[in-house]
């Protein structure tokens, strides 16, 4: 069984994960990405539900509004929140990684033994 193309067998993914530096740098580029996406205009979002026959519920979108106007007021506070706790989440993945990458030899052994399994099965 093939490992995923993004997978890196070094183990420099879950050492970039787990970099602190670089969790905080990937959690301030998350947040403004979240904040561009609130400011988007929220008529396009009008107009798919329209074309998929919900006329109602496009109706109910305000002219002018933003996705962030439409997921209210708490919303604003989103891309802060993301930032202050994407780290944490990352390095916790980065941990997670590690994990995985350690245990890459017993799941290489688990597809070899299911290998061998499905060729004796015929």
């Amino acid at each position: 069984m093939p490992a995923p193309a993004s997978a890196k067998a070094d183990g420099s993914l879950s050492r970039e994960l787990r970099d602190p530096y670089k969790a905080e740098a990937m959690g301030d580029m998350l947040g403004a990405m979240l904040g561009v996406m609130l400011d988007m205009k929220a008529e396009p979002l009008a107009r798919v539900m329209e074309a998929a026959g919900e006329p109602e519920a496009a109706r109910k979108i305000p002219r002018g509004a933003t996705i962030g106007d439409l997921a209210g007021p708490n919303a604003r506070r989103m891309p802060q929140e993301v930032r202050r706790r994407a780290p944490a989440m990352i390095g916790a993945l980065g941990e997670f990684a590690g994990m995985l990458e350690e245990m890459a030899p017993q799941f290489e052994q688990i597809a070899k033994d299911f290998d061998r399994k499905v060729e004796n099965a015929d």
